[in-house]
């Protein structure tokens, strides 16, 4: 049996193919050719080449051609200049392609391709491991008439612009950025601001901001030659986009003086229009200019800067035919712009009425006749307008016919008019999303604009493909890096029912080249790239230098390896076609299989650079299924079975590689068995035991990544396939295998299990720990505060207790233990994805980002960075039939501080929000230090994080000073300050009249002091104890003889500070009258019942995280009256609050419970008690934390105390030697058990408690 037959009946080709001659390089034989240049495509019959005229003409304009050949006949008879071309289908570097030229099959042309890019092979692996996309959509890298280069390796180029125009901060920038594109030359945002800072410089140099009637001379510009470099540099790599080719040319025609230098400008606005086809703005720029270039060679314009010889030679070259053929060429490219063609479409309307009025000749009316019929019969905006000038002009020359003409143009505009009222909604949508700013209004109208396009029935009147096609590439013009709407313009040119006319409507390949100019990132534009260029018949060395450009310059790689696996694809599926074409030859055969080849290893060797040794390979094996396929329709089936085996030791823990490596065993078996000829033969032909083979193995692994689908494959196919006995032995297999897989993940389940249990011990014991350092914290001078008489018995001496600075807490490196999943199915669960990187390690938490279309986005944080590099093994593998791309989330975090202290998460996004998509705004938690102010900011990608480092040194909020840097836990520096340096001492027992100037005396004779700190009580009072920093350890040492030491009467106590465990802070307001004073027996002289209402003016405030300060607690407090102070609480999440008076409290009482003091978290009130009786929750895997309230605590708010009355038994706590029950000061020690939540009597719970009812009368009975 004949197997290659079978696998290709096609007869081999009798010779190899021939050459195509060579055409001519001049214009005329390039027009003249009648014969195609290239071979037709096989796939669809005969086609034709490719016309060498089309409306998206790429050479130069008349004007400049006529410029070349008359007034640099050096140029047009040398080396024609790279925008010299031919003229074609709006593509100058497609139409370099375009040129035909000897075909070559020979396997020394994929040789030289394999050379050129192995000479790229270390830059690519550098820009794999250090390429990063600084834009929230990748932006455009290639140009129009310069190929992209692959990066040649150069010496580092240092330019200091210190000495230069631009102002000082604009100097430091322009430094900074010109160092950082020699570093990254593949940074599209570094290049537009470099171009954009140094035209900044240009136009403030013309036109001085200071003195506006001033105008500086261009050509002066100091950095005229840089602005100029960054424009070419950038113009290599780049597609410019609209705005910068405004610039660009406004900035040129400033300073041409020359006739050569404006026919340069006339160069580039040719390649403006060509690379932004459609661009109403571009075209009016360069038909004004050509206008102006023909009045100035007249002597109508500009008579100074003009010499005699440049107006001789203008009137030449600048000829009023060549002004009105660009405006003839931009009406025909902006015609369908429903919105804003009139701009260009108005002024060549003009132009030839005013042609016709100068030169009447019987042609020319009926000319300009259907130039106004053509217009009239297209929709757009000023048709009214139009109509009004067509009247006046058959009013003028068709006067006669009045009537009869207008009520045939009307008839015959009617189905233009009602396309654009069918559409005028839209375009005042649009109108109103591009005056607002708003970018993302502006793409999501345009999104609707065209969904509602491509939803009309095409029979239908409304329908228009021209119109579609024009929105699109309106949109386009707006957002040009979008790839996804460039890949839906691409679906729509080349849907079956567009083939009769996308030609007319828009030719797909130049299509295809601006949309691999402005993504070239975008695997799947390049792939169709390829793909239409085969169907259009280009030749092997065009395709070739097409794949080439695609792959050559590491811009590919900014999308990411999915995106690389799309072109070798592609490719080496051309590869594979053209082999076994019905002309083929053994050549073909060889440039097939040394070409695929040579991308699988390709791909394998980007694949290791980027994610290591560990790279698996496509999960697809989309290169590898070309491969075998190559293999077995050359009849090598042995060859394509061991390349099958040879995959198993890196592949064979995926089952999608087993069910294809099945499947091709079927395929090939099911060949030889359709190739018998009879029936009978047929039942004779053995079984697919190779295919069984194939299964029985893959479920005896113990690394299958989804075993049950291998299973049930294995037993149908023993159903279909085999006999009883292999069917019997496939059932005990697979319970066997099943049995295998439970325990298996049993034993997961128990592992993971544990190491939850452990971390949630580890976090108890953290919690217990910190509990009980705080509960140990007894201050002397409290003694002091009952009486508030002098005790000059010094307390003895207690030892030091060294605690530590805070209780255990489990570290934790989000910035490097963090992975991006990309491409997620928008209904994926948690447990979904903790299933995918199950045995990657441990996750610690799941964040899921907004849905966008059909995806979504997921952040994935697990236990250590080793972690998360071994998620990246993860990458491009499926999770419900959809492939994930898996990214390193580092870079992508600043940190920020020095912000308002009042700040909160919603302040934090709306200072970040310009620079991309914020993903997380992180707090820390205040329970170990509650004067923690900074916060991390995530975004989603490392290239928005860099961009928001502008923000650093801004100042906000009280004059602030904005600090913000990329987070590197690495880098993160130790404590510093004179606690932790040694050099503060904590000095207690101090007489309460003490001043700090007192203190400072004291302690000067051991050492500079640099301050002195006594802190004070609420109503003003010093606390009797205080704080000495010293310049240096050893003069804090050297104080610590004033141990014991008598000042003004009392012994000190002199310790060296050291760091301690839980701080409360309190927050002091405002101070309220000091008591009266005590009589020695303890009685005041008059009741004082203001300490009594103490309980009842304060709130405890309960469920608020740990990350709020006591800042923004007083910011939502103190609108309702006046603070005493604020006692934050976050280790029980809460706070509590004094305020001034009763009326005040009531009022904050109603209004603050259910407050949402964060997104998800509403504020309960209560009582001071209750904040300390709040127990939380911690989550295991993960630092958040919920509050759960105890059964006692009501869910509304607390009961407010009635004041205590004078001589009430029960109200205050028992009275000491000299002291009635409920004295003078029994309640402000009950105070201070409010504040400080020590623990009590209890007997407060048992006084009256009035409801919110009852309080809400009183302040309305007060407010009478």
């Amino acid at each position: 049996m004949d197997i290659n037959s079978l696998l290709s009946p096609q007869e081999s080709a009798a010779q190899s193919r021939q050459s195509t001659p060579a055409s001519s390089t001049t214009k005329s034989s390039a027009s003249a050719s009648s014969a195609p240049s290239v071979k037709t495509s096989p796939h669809k019959g005969s086609r034709r080449g490719r016309s060498g005229q089309s409306k998206f003409s790429s050479g130069p304009s008349p004007v400049a051609r006529q410029a070349l050949e008359s007034r640099l006949p050096d140029r047009a008879s040398g080396t024609p200049n790279n925008h010299n071309g031919p003229p074609g289908n709006g593509n100058t570097a497609f139409n370099e392609v375009q040129q035909p030229r000897h075909q070559s099959t020979s396997i020394n042309t994929l040789a030289d391709v394999a050379a050129l890019q192995g000479q790229q092979s270390q830059n690519q692996k550098d820009q794999l491991s250090t390429f990063s996309p600084l834009y929230p959509t990748p932006k455009p890298a290639s140009n129009l008439q310069n190929p992209p280069r692959a990066p040649e390796s150069r010496e580092l180029i240092k330019r200091n612009y210190s000495q230069t125009s631009l102002p000082p901060e604009a100097q430091q920038q322009a430094s900074q950025l010109f160092s950082h594109i020699q570093e990254n030359p593949h940074s599209y945002e570094s290049h537009v601001q470099f171009v954009r800072l140094l035209h900044t410089g240009f136009v403030n140099h013309v036109y001085p901001p200071h003195n506006p009637d001033a105008h500086g001379d261009p050509r002066s510009y100091d950095l005229l030659k840089d602005l100029r470099g960054a424009r070419e540099d950038m113009d290599r790599l780049f597609a410019m986009g609209e705005d910068l080719w405004v610039e660009w040319i406004q900035d040129e025609t400033l300073i041409a003086h020359s006739v050569d230098e404006r026919i340069a400008v006339i160069e580039l606005c040719q390649r403006s229009v060509e690379e932004e086809y459609g661009s109403t703005k571009l075209w009016a720029m360069f038909g004004d200019w050509m206008l102006y270039l023909y009045n100035a060679a007249m002597g109508q314009s500009d008579q100074n800067q003009w010499s005699e010889e440049d107006r001789l030679v203008g009137r030449e070259v600048f000829s009023w035919e060549s002004v009105v053929d660009v405006w003839q060429r931009g009406a025909d490219a902006t015609r369908w712009r429903i919105s804003d063609s009139h701009r260009v479409w108005n002024k060549f309307l003009d132009l030839s009425v005013q042609d016709l009025n100068h030169a009447r000749s019987s042609d020319r009316v009926p000319q300009v006749k259907a130039l106004f019929d053509s217009r009239l019969q297209t929709p757009h905006a000023t048709w009214d307008e139009t109509s009004q000038l067509f009247s006046t002009f058959v009013t003028r020359y068709y006067s006669g016919n009045y009537e009869e003409l207008m009520v045939d143009t009307n008839a015959r505009a009617a189905d233009a008019k009602y396309k654009y009222a069918s559409r005028q909604d839209f375009e005042l949508k649009v109108q109103r999303a591009e005056d607002s700013n708003d970018r993302n209004l502006e793409w999501a109208v345009y999104s609707e604009y065209i969904e509602w396009e491509l939803s009309r029935h095409p029979e239908k009147r409304v329908y228009s493909p021209q119109l579609i096609n024009a929105l699109y590439q309106r949109a386009l013009l707006r957002f040009p890096t979008d790839v996804a709407m460039w890949e839906d313009y691409v679906t729509f040119l080349i849907q079956p029912s567009m083939a009769p006319t996308h030609h007319q409507i828009a030719p797909i390949l130049p299509t295809l080249e601006r949309a691999t100019r402005h993504c070239p990132w975008s695997g799947t534009l390049w792939s169709q790239y390829i793909l239409v260029a085969e169907r259009e018949g280009l030749s092997f060395d065009e395709i070739v230098k097409l794949k080439h450009k695609a792959t050559s310059t590491g811009l590919l790689d900014a999308g990411g390896l999915e995106e690389v696996i799309k072109v070798h694809t592609m490719w080496c599926s051309y590869l594979r076609r053209r082999a076994f074409l019905p002309d083929a030859i053994d050549e073909d055969l060889d440039v097939a299989e040394v070409g695929i080849r040579s991308a699988i290893e390709r791909v394998q060797e980007l694949g290791e650079n980027k994610y290591g040794k560990s790279y698996q390979g496509d999960p697809y094996f989309r290169l590898e299924r070309i491969y075998t396929r190559y293999l077995s329709e050359s009849g090598s089936w042995d060859s394509a079975r061991e390349y099958y085996k040879s995959l198993i030791p890196r592949r064979g823990n995926s089952y999608e590689f087993w069910l294809d490596y099945y499947n091709w065993e079927i395929m090939s078996w099911r060949t030889f068995v359709e190739a018998a000829m009879t029936p009978e033969a047929a039942r004779r032909t053995p079984g697919p035991s190779y295919a069984t083979a194939v299964l029985k193995q893959a479920i005896k692994r113990p690394d299958l990544d989804w075993p049950e689908k291998v299973m049930t494959k294995y037993f149908a196919h023993c159903e279909d396939y085999e006999d009883a006995e292999e069917l019997q032995e496939a059932f005990v297999e697979t319970q066997k295998a099943m049995k295998a897989v439970v325990r298996r993940r049993q034993k997961e389940a128990l592992e993971q299990a544990a190491v939850q249990q452990e971390a949630a011990a580890t976090a108890a014991q953290a919690e217990a720990d910190s509990t009980a350092a705080a509960s140990k914290r007894k201050r002397e001078e409290e003694a002091s505060d009952v009486s508030r008489l002098p005790n000059k018995k010094a307390r003895p001496e207690e030892p030091a207790i060294v605690e530590n600075e805070e209780p255990a807490e489990a570290k934790r490196d989000r910035e490097n233990s963090t992975v991006i999943v990309k491409h997620l199915p928008v209904n994926v669960t948690e447990s979904q994805i903790r299933q995918f990187f199950r045995e990657c390690g441990t996750i610690n938490d799941i964040m899921f980002l907004p849905s966008e279309q059909d995806f979504t986005t997921a952040i994935v944080e697990f236990d250590s960075k080793e972690d998360a590099a071994t998620a990246l093994t993860r990458d491009q593998k499926r999770i419900d039939g959809q492939t994930v791309d898996v990214e390193i989330g580092s870079g992508s975090t600043l940190y920020v501080t020095n912000f308002p202290p009042t700040a909160d998460e919603a302040h934090i996004r709306n200072l970040f929000g310009e620079f991309g998509e914020i993903v997380d705004v992180r707090f820390p938690s205040l329970k170990y230090n509650t004067h923690r102010r900074f916060c991390y900011v995530q975004f989603k990608s490392a290239s928005e994080a860099i961009a928001a480092t502008k923000l650093d040194g801004k100042v906000v909020g009280d004059n602030l000073r904005l600090q913000v840097k990329i987070s590197d836990p690495s880098r993160k520096q130790d404590r510093h300050g004179p606690v932790y340096e040694g050099r503060e001492v904590h000095v207690s027992n101090i007489d309460f009249a003490a001043s700090e100037s007192d203190l400072k005396e004291a302690f000067s004779k051991y050492g500079t002091v640099e301050l002195v700190r006594l802190p004070t009580k609420v109503n003003g009072d010093r606390r009797g104890f205080g704080f000495v920093v010293f310049s240096s350890p050893e003069e804090a040492t050297a104080s610590l003889a004033m141990h014991k030491q008598e000042f003004r009467g009392r012994p000190l106590q002199v310790k060296v500070s050291t760091p301690t465990a839980v701080k409360r802070s309190a927050l002091v307001v405002s101070h309220k009258d000091k008591s009266p004073s005590v009589e020695p027996n303890g009685i005041s002289p008059r009741p004082d019942t203001e300490g009594d209402d103490r309980g009842s003016r304060t709130l405890g405030l309960m469920n608020i995280p740990d990350t709020v300060n006591d800042s923004r607690i007083r910011a939502i407090a103190e609108r309702f009256g006046t603070l005493v102070k604020i006692v934050l609480r976050p280790d029980h999440e809460g706070a509590i609050v004094e305020f001034a008076d009763i009326n005040a409290a009531g009022k904050a009482s109603l209004k603050l419970e259910g407050h949402e003091i964060v997104p998800g978290r509403r504020i309960r009130v209560g009582t001071a008690r209750d904040v300390t009786r709040q127990k939380i929750e911690q989550k295991v895997g993960t630092t958040k934390a919920k509050s759960i309230p105890t059964p006692s605590v009501l869910q509304m708010s607390g009961p407010i105390k009635r004041p205590t009355q004078p001589g009430a038994r029960g109200g205050g706590r028992r009275g000491g030697l000299g002291f009635k029950r409920s004295g003078a000061t029994a309640p402000d020690r009950s105070h201070d058990q409010e504040m400080a939540v020590d623990s009590g009597s209890g007997d407060a719970e048992k006084k009256p408690q009035k409801s919110n009812d009852d309080f809400r009368a009183m302040i309305q009975g007060s407010g009478k």
